[in-house]
C-alpha cells in the first residue's frame, strides 16, 4: 500500500486543513482489494467493474472518512463523487473503471477532503492518522483491511501562528523549511503497518510558544542581520577617519570582515529556515527557534569583535600625519607676444591689475608678492620695510612674513609648520575690522587636517578665492533658499543651530568660524545672538572642537564687547 499526500493547515486559533490523497495498492494487495470490491460492488455480477460501480465504491470510502483525525483536523467534508462526471471519476482512478475480476494491475483512487479542529497542545500522528483513516475507510466499504508493508510520503504545509515541533520519529524521516508564515514539512515512511503495531511517528503541535514562534524567530533574525551586516561599513568609517585627511582617499575597506559578515548572515539564515538541518546525525534532532536566541546574540558579538580586531590591525598601517605629500613640479609656461606672467604663480597678469616688480625684472601679481615676501627668481625681499624675520618653531629655520599676521595663521615657508596651534576644546575671539586674520585662521585649521566649517556673511565663492579655503566647508548666511549652502541667518535656533551642533557633535576635534556677528545682532537682536554664541561655545568644549568669531569691535557697545568677550577662552585684538 502506498499513501501519496498534500495537506494544507491553515488557521489562527483553529485548524483548518484540507488534502488531496492518491492511495495505491500493488501486487497480491491489489488483487486482494480488487476481489472484496467485485464482491461489494459488482451490481451486475458480470465480473466486470463499469464507473457507476465504481463511483460506488468511491462514495462508500469517502463517507467512512467523515470524523476522521488527521494531522491535527477533523475530516467534515470529502470529494462528493456522486456529481462528478465519468471523465472525473476515470482521471481520479486506476485499475478500477473497465477492469476484470482476474486483473492483475496495480489500483489507485485519488480522494480530497476538509477538516478543522482545535487544540492547544498535543501530539499529532505524523503517519499513523492517515494510514489509519484510509485503511479503516477502505476495509468498511469493502470489508478488505490492508495490514503489511507500506510507504507514506507527505508535504504538509502549515501556515498557522502555532508551530509543529518536537518530533518524535523511530520509523520515519522529516524534512522541513520554516518561515515566518508557518513551516512547509515533508514525511515519509517505509515499513509494516498493521492495527496491532501503528506507526510510532510523532511531531507536537503548540497553538503558541515563544520558544517556538517562527514569526517572532523571523524578526529576531532581522535584528541580528541588520546589525551583522552594518558592522563591517560602521566600523570602516571609523577606520577611514583615523586617516590624515590626505590619506582618506587610499584607505579600502576589508574584504576579509565583509566576508565574514556575510558568511555569519547566511549561517543564521539557514538555521532559521532548515530546522531539520542537523537531522542526519538523528532523525530527531530539531533546531528549535528558541535556540536562535542565544545564537544569533553570539553571532553579533563575533562580528563585532573579529571587525574590531581586524581593522585594528590596519590602523596600525595608517600613514602618519608628518608624510610629505608628493606634488608634480609645475613647469614654467612661455608668456605670448605683449603678455605678462607672474613668476610666482605662473598666471598671466591683467593690464588693469596692479603690478609688482622686483629689482631683478621679476613681475609678480601684488598678492602673490605679498604672500612669497620674497622673489622666487632672485630671493630678494620684497617689502622691506613691512617684512619680519622669525624662527620657525618647528624646524628651527628662519624664514619671512608680512609682520601684521596673527601667530595661528603664520606658516613657515621652510617646512609648511603653523607658528601657533589652534587648541581643541579652546575657543577664540579674533577682534578686528576686517575678517582676513579669522579667515587665516581657520583655513589652518582645515590645512591640519581636522574638519573646519566657515559661516559668514560674504559669499562663498569669493571667500575660496580670496583665503584658497578648499578644504573648509563654507555656509552662507543668507535668507535665500536657492542654495542648500544658504543659512537663514534671521533664526539662529533654527538652520544655524542645527548645521553648527550637528557638525560638531558627528566630528572629532573640529573648528567652525563664524563672521558677520553685527548682521546677525541686526536680524535677531544682541540677546538672541548671545544665547547663540553660548549653545555653540559648550557644545564645542563638550566635543573638544574649537569655536573662532570674528567681532568688529567698532559696531559693537561696549557692554555687547564685554558680555560677547567673555565667553571665550582666548581673545585676540587687532584693533
Amino acid at each position: 500500500m502506498a499513501i501519496e499526500g498534500r495537506i494544507l493547515i491553515s488557521g489562527l486559533t483553529s485548524l483548518d486543513g484540507s488534502a488531496t490523497v492518491t492511495v495505491t495498492y500493488s501486487g497480491d494487495t491489489a488483487g486482494y482489494v480488487r476481489e472484496a470490491t467485485f464482491d461489494m460492488f459488482d451490481d451486475s455480477g458480470d465480473q466486470w467493474m463499469g464507473v457507476e460501480e465504481v463511483r460506488s465504491f468511491l462514495e462508500a470510502v469517502c463517507s467512512q472518512m467523515l470524523g476522521k483525525i488527521v494531522w491535527g483536523f477533523s475530516v467534515d467534508s470529502t470529494t462528493n463523487f456522486s456529481e462528478k462526471s465519468n471523465a472525473y471519476v476515470l482521471d481520479h482512478t486506476s485499475g478500477l473503471v473497465d477492469s476484470e475480476f482476474s486483473a492483475t494491475d496495480p489500483i489507485s483512487f485519488t480522494l480530497s477532503f476538509e477538516g478543522s479542529g482545535s487544540m492547544s497542545s498535543r501530539e499529532v500522528e505524523a503517519g499513523e492518522g492517515l494510514y489509519e483513516a484510509l485503511s479503516v475507510s477502505v476495509a468498511a466499504a469493502t470489508g478488505y483491511r490492508h495490514d503489511g508493508w507500506c510507504t507514506i510520503d507527505l508535504r504538509v504545509s502549515a501556515f498557522v501562528v502555532g508551530s509543529f515541533s518536537s518530533p518524535h520519529l523511530e520509523e520515519g524521516d522529516m524534512s522541513a523549511i520554516r518561515t515566518p508564515m508557518g513551516d512547509i514539512m515533508w514525511y515519509s515512511f517505509s515499513g509494516d503497518a498493521n492495527a496491532l503495531d501503528p506507526i510510532s511517528d510523532k511531531v507536537t503541535y503548540r497553538v503558541f510558544s515563544i520558544m517556538d514562534n517562527q514569526q517572532i524567530a523571523f524578526v529576531a533574525l532581522l535584528i541580528c542581520l541588520l546589525l551583522i551586516l552594518r558592522t563591517p561599513s560602521r566600523d570602516f568609517d571609523k577606520f577611514e577617519k583615523l586617516h590624515p585627511k590626505k590619506f582618506r582617499k587610499y584607505a579600502k575597506p576589508l574584504i576579509v570582515v565583509w566576508v565574514s559578515a556575510i558568511a555569519l548572515a547566511a549561517v543564521c539564515v539557514v538555521l532559521y529556515v532548515l530546522p531539520f538541518l542537523f537531522a542526519f546525525s538523528s532523525p530527531n534532532t530539531y533546531i528549535f527557534a528558541g535556540y536562535l536566541y542565544v545564537v544569533l546574540p553570539l553571532a553579533v558579538i563575533a562580528e563585532h569583535f573579529f571587525s574590531k580586531i581586524m581593522y585594528g590591525r590596519a590602523a596600525l598601517n595608517i600613514p602618519d600625519e608628518s608624510s610629505i605629500e608628493i606634488k608634480q613640479a609645475m613647469l614654467e609656461p612661455e608668456a605670448k607676444e605683449g603678455e605678462w606672467l607672474c613668476k610666482s604663480c605662473y598666471m598671466p597678469i591683467e593690464e588693469t591689475l596692479d603690478i609688482f616688480q622686483c629689482s631683478c625684472g621679476a613681475t609678480m601679481h601684488v598678492k602673490c608678492a605679498e604672500r612669497a615676501q620674497t622673489c622666487p627668481m632672485c630671493g630678494a625681499v620684497l617689502f622691506p620695510q613691512l617684512t619680519r624675520s622669525i624662527e620657525c618653531k618647528a624646524c628651527g629655520e628662519s624664514f619671512l612674513y608680512s609682520g601684521n599676521e596673527d601667530g595661528y595663521s603664520i606658516q613657515c615657508t621652510k617646512c609648511g609648520a603653523f607658528q601657533e596651534q589652534v587648541v581643541p576644546g579652546k575657543n577664540y575671539l579674533i577682534v578686528d575690522e576686517d575678517p582676513h586674520n579669522a579667515f587665516t585662521m581657520i583655513r589652518a585649521l582645515g590645512k591640519t587636517d581636522r574638519q573646519a566649517m566657515c559661516l559668514t556673511t560674504q559669499f562663498p565663492g569669493k571667500v575660496r578665492s580670496d583665503f584658497d579655503m578648499e578644504s573648509v566647508e563654507i555656509k552662507w548666511f543668507s535668507d535665500s533658499t536657492t542654495d542648500i549652502d544658504n543659512v537663514n541667518p534671521k533664526d539662529l535656533d533654527g538652520d544655524p543651530m542645527e548645521i553648527v551642533s550637528t557638525f560638531l557633535m558627528t566630528t572629532k576635534g573640529a573648528g567652525v568660524m563664524i563672521e558677520g556677528v553685527d548682521t546677525l545682532i541686526e536680524f535677531n537682536g544682541f540677546e538672541k545672538v548671545l544665547n547663540f554664541i553660548k549653545k555653540i561655545n559648550d557644545l564645542a568644549s563638550t566635543h573638544r572642537s574649537t569655536i573662532i568669531l570674528s567681532v568688529d569691535k567698532k559696531k559693537l557697545t561696549e557692554s555687547q564687547f564685554k558680555a560677547i568677550s567673555e565667553q571665550f577662552d582666548e581673545t585676540h585684538d587687532f584693533q
